[in-house]
Order: C-alpha cells, then structure tokens, then sequence
C-alpha cells in the first residue's frame, strides 16, 4: 500500500497516522478485539500478584526451640510436648520468662529424661522442631533459616524487590527496542522456568539466585502486559484500562490466599499457581504486535496488518488508503532533537514536578508493599488478614477511578495519601490490647495506598 519500509524518499501514509483518532472514528476505541485482547492481558497480572505476595506465607517464620533427643519422640517430635510434658523447664534455658528458642542445655547423660540428665552448660540446637500452626512448610523450615541464619529471611525479600528493580528498567528498556509482544514472551518464559526451579532448590542460595530472576522477570510480564493493553484503546478509556488491570491483580491475591489456606505447603503454593501459568506462552499466537511501536519503527505493512485485524474483529469495513490519508495527522512531527535528563534539570518547574512525583512514587510503595507484605505481624489469622489486606484494594481502585475521572489526578493523590499516612499513623500510636482497631486502622492505610 506504499513504498518499501526501508525507503525514506516517500513518506508512507501510515507514519503520519494519528493511531487515537482512527480508533475513536473509525475502528473503535474499545470494541471486540480490544475488549478480547484486555481481557488476555489482564489474565497474567494475576499471577505476578500471586509471585509478588507470596513471601507472606513462604517466609513464615514459626515458633521453634530445639529438639531435646533424649526427650522428644524419634518419630513425630511435636513442639508443644516440651512444655505440656514439662521437660521444657530443665531443658531449654529461659530469659525474662521466655524459653530460648535456639539454644539448649548439654546432655550430661541420656539414658532418661530427666533434670538431673542435663547440666548447666549451654549449646545450638543441633537439630530444630517447629510449631506447625499456620503453615506445615516454608523456606524457613526447609532452610532451617532461623537463629544465626535468620537474616535470610528479610534478605530474600530484599533480593526480589532487587529483582523488580532491575527487571523495570531492562524489560522497560527492551520493550522500546524489540517490541512488547516479544518481551512478554520472553519475560513470562523466565518467569515460568525460573518459578518453577525455585521450588526445587537444593539451598538457599539457590532459591535467592532463582527467586531474583523470577522478581525480575515477573515484573517484565506486568508491564509489557499494560502496555499492550493500553495501547490498543482510545484515549478516552485509557484511565478505565489502567485501573482494571489492577482489579485481575488483586484477584491474584485472593487465588493465593486460596491456596495458602489450602495447601499449607509454600513449594505446593508455588506449583499451583507456576505450572498453569505454562499455558499463557500459548499467548505467541494470540497476542497482537503494538501497533504504535511498529509504526515508530517503520514496520508500516504489519502495522497496517494488524490494524486490519482489528477492524474485521470490530465488524467495521476495512482500511482503504484514503482511510490511513484522512486520519493522518494535521502537522507532520518533525525529528525532535534528543534531550538528556541534564536538559530536564534546567526547567525548575519540571524538576520540581519530577521530585514530587519520585517521592511520591517511593512513599506509596513503601507503604504499599510494607503493609501487604506483613500481614503475618497482625493479631489473629494470618490467611484471614491477608484477604483482608488484599479485599480493601478493590474500594481501592474504585475510588481512584472515580477521583481521576471527575476530581482529577492530583485531587486524588492528594486524599489519597492523607488517608493512607494518617491512618498508619494512628495505627502505630494504639496499644496493643486494642488489637482490632489497630487492624481497622492498618486496612485504612492500606486502603489509601492502594
């Protein structure tokens, strides 16, 4: 329908295409085949919320103490015997009327279980029993990461918000260069196989090496995924497109919490939601290319390809070249001279627009994941807790919806982080007997967060 891609002595009509106005006027900026392919990339936010909270039940740390041979059953050594069958006392040193959970006093002889077969030595557990209330496994007693070696616990997290981090700017980074589709499948084979390997680590080093790329990879699928569906839409249902996908997010929360409550058992967790996820490479032949990035390219003709199919699927009739002539823009964009963050710097109300946002961005993810991630430091059940914690991002979402769209943005973020600061701040100043409105007060911030 033009010259060759490569050639530069003729403008192809569809470089100048204005992509939103066509939507709008002539395809249809939210018809059938944007609706289909929305509802397709929404699918697989689900599960990088499943990946992204699942350290709430993985890193459970339970109470433990050490095993007493000489005492405790060889078969089935239970947590609680200790202290029911009072061999706790002589046993296990206590400070402050706190047993020590990860030291025990030496032997002196082990023929029975009493005080005069221990003396008053102290040692490390050589071997730990843990109570086995809330969850029957995590990484924590598999990799025995207690004690001396509990700050692998914290450090994992650490390692996959790293993992996020660096996976935004590469995947973010790819996308401009070889398109969305193909850093969605890229990064969601990643995903997969890394999430999948994490469950059989032989250690915890392993587990931290497999974990990061699946942080990094996970992060990858969720923005190519909201750039994809996005980009397919007119402007006018932009804001609605961005929030929705939140909505499939959280639902990912719940299928998890589903299976926490269930299972019990973070590998079994993690196989549940991980394998099924094998089905979403099948996207390769469902997924369209982006049509912006391919015009930005010059790929003319499958852009032009793709926004056929588009117009089939809406049951409009098809592009004909004086369609692409009358939607092209009114003033042809002239190669804008490339600025450096340096220029940014020199325009002080841009910079000081860029800080607000920075902090703001920062604040609100701190909170954010701080309160849904420690979840497990609420009284009371850690599953019911957590869909708690997970159901406030549904007024959530609504809300910032409705703001957006009669309020504006910065009204919105505004209330919002008033809300969000000045709840955990009364939630903080409550003593701890006053245990459900500290709860209430926790679900506002993460409510204003959200």
């Amino acid at each position: 329908m033009g010259p060759n891609e490569g050639s530069r002595l003729v403008v192809n009509p569809i470089e100048n295409l204005d992509v939103d106005r066509l939507l709008e006027e002539r395809i249809g900026d939210f018809g059938r085949y944007q609706r289909w392919i929305y509802f397709l990339v929404c699918l697989p936010a689900g599960l990088t919320a499943a990946i992204t909270m699942a350290s709430v039940f993985n890193n459970l740390v339970p109470e433990h103490r050490c095993q007493i041979p000489v005492c405790d059953s060889p078969v089935i050594p239970q947590y609680r015997d200790a202290f029911i069958l009072g061999y706790a006392n002589f046993t296990i040193p206590s400070f402050n009327g706190e047993y020590d959970s990860c030291s025990r006093y030496v032997e002196v002889s082990n023929k029975t279980c009493a005080a005069e077969s221990f003396g008053p030595n102290i040692t490390s557990c050589d071997k730990n029993i843990y109570n086995i209330v809330d969850m029957k496994r995590t990484i924590v007693t598999d990799f025995d990461l207690i004690c001396e070696d509990d700050w692998a616990v914290p450090m994992s997290e650490s390692i996959f918000f790293a993992g996020v981090l660096v996976g935004a700017i590469v995947f973010g980074q790819l996308g401009d260069l070889i398109g969305r589709k193909r850093v969605f499948m890229l990064s969601m084979l990643q995903t997969v196989v890394c999430g999948i390997l994490a469950v059989f680590s032989p250690s915890i080093k392993f587990y931290l090496v497999l974990n990061f790329l699946t942080a990094m990879a996970q992060v990858g699928v969720f923005q190519s995924a909201f750039v994809l569906g996005v980009e397919l839409v007119g402007p006018k249902k932009r804001v609605f497109c961005g929030i929705m996908i939140e909505f499939f997010f959280v639902f990912g929360e719940l299928v998890l919490a589903v299976l926490a409550w269930g299972l019990r058992d973070w590998k079994k967790i993690a196989l549940a939601y991980m394998v099924p996820s094998i089905l979403f490479l099948g996207y390769f032949f469902l997924l369209p290319r982006s049509i912006r990035w391919l015009i930005a390219n010059q790929k003319f003709c499958e852009a032009e390809a793709e926004l056929q199919k588009a117009a089939r699927w809406n049951g409009v009739p098809q592009l004909t070249e004086q369609d692409i002539i009358n939607f092209k823009k009114e003033v042809l964009e002239e190669a804008e001279e490339k600025e450096s963050f340096l220029d940014l710097l020199r325009r002080p109300k841009l910079t000081g627009r860029l800080l607000v946002v920075f902090f703001s961005w920062l604040v609100t993810t701190m909170l954010y994941y701080g309160l849904s991630l420690n979840a497990s430091s609420l009284a009371g059940n850690v599953f019911l807790n957590y869909t708690l914690l997970s159901l406030t991002e549904f007024p959530g979402y609504a809300i910032s919806y409705f703001g957006m769209t009669y309020c504006g943005r910065k009204a919105t973020m505004i209330f919002s982080m008033l809300i969000s600061g000045s709840a955990c701040f009364i939630s903080s100043l409550l003593p701890s007997h006053m245990s459900t409105l500290q709860t209430t007060f926790f679900l506002l911030g993460k409510l204003g967060s959200t």
